[in-house]
């Protein structure tokens, strides 16, 4: 029996076996090793419609079903799924993957910027998170950041200066509510580093630590948070970032 703590969220079991197994819910399917999880559901609409995809599995929630589709690039087979928003959900989705076979992901999509002079669509490569949110506590014992696989991180970093494309290379603010980003705390994770903010690095990041799988990220300057008024920047409309962005995720996933 672990000991209790004052807060719930602390009470970190070390115990790798849980009631509910990934295995318990999903079978092991003959699927490709690498996976591309996206936030951009329309690059997924426009592969769909040029017949680029075919649907191998699911992942099915109460609410929501995300296919997963398998795809040829550059000769390879590769899959790509759409991901869910928000920690908790993103961590089971992850989990179910790996438990079907998958073992080295790219993840790709938008985040917040927090500091100025950050361009719409300028990539950034999470290094490290900071864990305000609850899931990476159940995966790892509690810190104030958790590490994303490095191996994954070089070789992200590797293929955009190949390509001559800019990037960060930045620690990243994981939160589970978007709505409670208030000034104050904001100040403050600039004030340790953050760059951006998002709801689901820091549990990819523990989820993958745990079962040991090789997983990296890059996220796209989106919304800007760094001024006096929120700023959408129309982010989600620069259709050809996010299509570039996916398929620079493909070639970084096969190396990996």
């Amino acid at each position: 029996m672990f000991e209790k703590k004052e807060f719930p969220i602390l009470e970190f079991d070390c115990n790798p076996k849980g009631k509910i197994e990934p295995l318990n819910v999903v079978t092991k399917i003959d699927v490709p090793e690498c996976c591309v999880i996206t936030f951009f559901s329309d690059v997924i609409d426009d592969m769909l419609q040029s017949n680029r995809l075919k649907q191998i599995s699911t992942f099915y929630t109460a609410t929501v079903h995300l296919p997963i589709y398998e795809t040829e690039y550059n000769g390879e087979k590769i899959a790509i799924t759409l991901g869910f928003l928000g920690a908790a959900g993103a961590a089971a989705q992850l989990e179910e993957l790996i438990a079907m076979g998958f073992s080295k992901f790219i993840v790709c999509g938008a985040a917040g910027v927090l500091q100025k002079g950050i361009q719409v669509g300028h990539l950034v490569i999470p290094y490290t998170a900071v864990r305000d949110e609850g899931v990476s506590y159940h995966y790892i014992e509690p810190s104030r950041e958790v590490e994303c696989n490095q191996h994954a991180v070089s070789i992200i970093e590797k293929h955009l200066q190949n390509k001559n494309i800019p990037y960060i290379n930045a620690k990243t603010w994981t939160t589970d509510a978007f709505y409670r980003e208030t000034e104050d705390k904001i100040a403050l994770r600039v004030s340790e580093g953050c760059v951006t903010v998002e709801m689901e690095a820091a549990a990819f990041f523990a989820v993958s630590k745990f079962r040991n799988v090789t997983l990296g990220q890059v996220l796209f300057g989106g919304d800007d948070l760094s001024g006096v008024e929120w700023d959408s920047r129309s982010w989600n409309s620069r259709e050809e970032i996010k299509k570039n962005l996916v398929e620079i995720s493909f070639e970084i996933c096969l190396q990996l």
